[in-house]
């Protein structure tokens, strides 16, 4: 076994944080948080939304903890959660029509001639 392996055990922290051990849950999403905030930024192409996703999918991991029953490995638990919420991230964009300040709008007119 690896020092880093010896360091980090997946499986004994996933037990601890199910059984309300937060120091646990931390230790997991910063091992991982890189890593899922390069995928949720691969997907929406979005530094902003790349946070929030990550910040999301730590979240419904952590509420969803007691779901979580081990027949995958965690980090791929997680994975598939950051993936559902960049996914749903792009979605809402996509149906959001919002008009930022900074952002050039077309009017269909021309400047500087009738």
């Amino acid at each position: 076994m690896s020092p880093e392996a010896a360091v980090f055990d997946e499986a004994s922290l996933v037990t601890l944080a199910r059984s309300g051990d937060t120091q646990a849950f931390n230790e997991l999403a910063e091992r991982y948080q890189r890593n899922i905030f390069r995928l949720a930024q691969n997907i929406t192409q979005n530094r902003e939304d790349a946070e929030d996703v990550l910040q999301e999918t730590f979240l419904k991991a952590y509420e969803h903890l007691p779901d979580f029953h081990g027949d995958s490995k965690f980090y791929t638990w997680i994975v598939r959660i950051a993936v559902n919420e960049a996914l749903m991230k792009l979605r809402k964009r996509k149906w959001d029509k919002t008009v930022w300040l900074d952002e050039p709008v077309q009017t269909g007119r021309r400047y500087g001639g009738p």
